[in-house]
């Protein structure tokens, strides 16, 4: 089973021959000679590539340009951050990186995966935890060594795992459930028990092929992309949206449709302290652009402007109460106090994956 999320997904691993593997081995910790010291207590990280070439850039969240430092990775790899860690995710070799951001680049261990496609990490204590896309299984890894270990079975097989969060010492994943491409049943969220490595239960969702989720105050909120044809990749909006569950109860419910959106959902992004959700939205002709959605009203707001198409996901940066774009431009960034979304500078490959680190 190697199936994968989209149909961006899908065309990203076309081109497979073309690996560029980072420079480094993967079985020892190397020094990349980086030696970029980092200022303050968290990084705006920017995966880039164009689809040949993959490199990890990286700025303070109050800075208007990206740091001058590179470093470089597969074009298909995804960044994470989890207690005070960056990992990236390399597909096809599947191969993660761990390093931390204090001195980022100076030290960077990296160990093979023995699956292809590690989706998206998070980590409880030294403990870190992959959900991949094409294994029924959890890899867990030691954060400090970077070093994978035991694996959780899930509790169904061509799971299509999508996304891992961590509440307490519960691991919360989202499958897509696909078949020849496309979800054929409902998204099904899956609780484990990470100290024990035991399920906790599976509760279905209403909508199909989840692809994103934000974890905040007792509630996992999911954005599913609903069923993608085979032949033509158009979406069927009845079955996308955004569904919000109830951790204490297990109980989801809608809270908007991609019916209502005018599009297919992507990524999210939360603003906890004004409560509203960020989420890309997919059109017909494919462009994708940025709607936020206030959680006390459940009402829809205008696209935010200035941006072309979303190619690299999207981050909310609580100290600075901003939201970060990875638009197919150039990374941007929109500020809700003023309304108005800037570019950032210093930029060469388009976005490909945010993530925000705090330490």
């Amino acid at each position: 089973m190697t199936q994968r999320t989209t149909l961006a997904a899908f065309r990203r691993s076309i081109p497979v021959l073309a690996l560029s593997l980072a420079i480094f081995a993967c079985s020892d910790d190397k020094d990349n000679g980086n030696n970029e010291k980092i200022e303050g207590n968290s990084l705006l990280l920017n995966f880039t590539s164009d689809y040949v070439t993959g490199e990890l850039r990286w700025m303070h969240p109050d800075s208007s340009n990206l740091s001058e430092g590179t470093l470089s990775f597969n074009q298909d790899s995804k960044v994470a951050a989890a207690e005070g860690n960056i990992f990236i995710l390399e597909n096809n070799p599947g191969t993660l990186s761990c390093m931390l951001p204090q001195n980022i680049g100076d030290t960077i261990k990296q160990k093979r995966l023995s699956d292809e496609f590690p989706y998206e990490a998070t980590a409880i204590g030294n403990k870190g935890y992959i959900a991949l896309n094409d294994a029924d299984y959890i890899q867990v890894f030691n954060v400090n060594t970077c070093t994978p270990s035991e694996k959780i079975d899930l509790p169904i097989s061509e799971a299509n795992a999508s996304t891992i969060k961590a509440s307490g010492d519960t691991l919360l994943l989202t499958l897509q459930r696909l078949e020849n491409w496309s979800a054929t049943k409902p998204g099904l969220l899956v609780r484990i028990k990470a100290s024990t490595k035991t399920l906790i239960d599976t509760i279905q969702l209403n909508l199909y092929n989840p692809s994103s989720s934000i974890l905040s105050k007792g509630k996992l909120y999911i954005s599913l992309q609903g069923a993608y044809d085979p032949i033509d990749y158009s979406i069927d909006i009845t079955k996308t949206g955004i569904e919000i569950v109830d951790l204490a109860t297990g109980k989801s419910e809608v809270l908007v449709t991609g019916t209502e959106l005018g599009g297919g959902t992507g990524d999210l992004a939360l603003d906890e302290v004004n409560q509203i959700l960020y989420v890309t939205s997919v059109s017909a002709d494919w462009v994708t652009s940025v709607k936020p959605i206030n959680l006390a009203s459940k009402t829809i707001g205008s696209t935010l402007p200035d941006i072309v198409n979303v190619s690299g996901g999207i981050v909310f940066d609580k100290t600075g109460k901003k939201l970060f774009i990875g638009d197919k431009v150039g990374l941007k960034v929109y500020n809700p106090a003023t309304k108005k979304t800037t570019t950032i500078g210093n930029q060469d490959l388009q976005p490909y994956s945010l993530a925000i680190v705090n330490f």
